[in-house]
């Protein structure tokens, strides 16, 4: 395998997780029960509707905006390490090429 080059790879990382959000926000303003019922299955019995606003208030763009400035600031740099993790243990695929199964 190649080396990944970090800092492109954090930007794709970044606009990877700016469309996952955007999706998100679009399915909250459009399904906001069936978001919630969806989103409850991945929290392991926690009941997400104690955190709907009250009076079902929707989302304003502050928080959209906010919410995006969010999802940068930790995608970016997650997509750094994770780059740097993948180089650190791929070692140019050197191991797995030399690894061959045995034949019987």
């Amino acid at each position: 395998m190649n080396r990944i080059e970090p800092v492109p790879f954090a930007f794709a990382n970044v606009l990877t997780f700016l469309v996952l959000y955007l999706a998100c926000a679009a399915a909250v303003v459009l399904f906001p029960d069936g978001t919630v019922n969806f989103f409850n299955s991945w929290f392991h019995g926690l009941d997400l509707n104690l955190l709907r606003p009250p009076g079902g208030r929707p989302l304003t763009l502050a928080q959209l905006v906010t919410g995006a400035i969010g999802v940068v600031v930790v995608a970016f740099p997650a997509g750094l390490v994770l780059a740097a993790l993948y180089n650190t243990f791929n070692h140019g695929g050197k191991h797995a090429a030399s690894v061959r199964p045995r034949t019987m």
